[in-house]
């Protein structure tokens, strides 16, 4: 019978993340940026790990997008809506989703979703403003 010692499982890659994150997150509070420990592949005895970090006061690719494609389809992104009974808004675009490119964030927790351009068009569209 064979013995699988050095192997992987998934909780020794959770706590390895969390480890991780711990360890870059006192490097990130002294260097004035995020960082983010995110997806694992991993394969037998081999893991990698993605890492992402970001500027203080610096866009993401998806922020920097939102506000090109925005402009383009005429969406507000100071707009609030109600979708499901609860509060949200846009906060990024995802350039190269199929369908759900838009990132929507529940205001109560921060939870983040994604809707399609019908979805988005409908709730967060520029109003048209009254000029007398």
């Amino acid at each position: 019978m064979t013995e699988f010692k050095n192997i992987f499982t998934k909780s020794q890659l959770d706590t390895l993340r969390k480890q991780m994150q711990n360890a870059l997150n006192m490097f990130a509070d002294k260097a004035d940026m995020t960082i983010d420990v995110g997806n694992c592949r991993y394969s037998g005895g081999q893991a990698t790990f993605q890492v992402k970090c970001l500027l203080k006061n610096a866009k993401t690719r998806e922020q920097q997008d939102l506000e090109f494609y925005a402009k383009l389809e005429g969406i507000d992104t100071t707009a609030i809506a109600k979708l499901q009974g609860e509060d949200m808004s846009i906060v990024g675009y995802k350039s190269r989703a199929r369908k759900n490119k838009w990132i929507l964030q529940r205001l109560r927790d921060g939870a983040e979703f994604v809707c399609s351009d019908q979805t988005a068009k409908t709730f967060f569209k520029k109003r048209e403003e009254i000029t007398q």
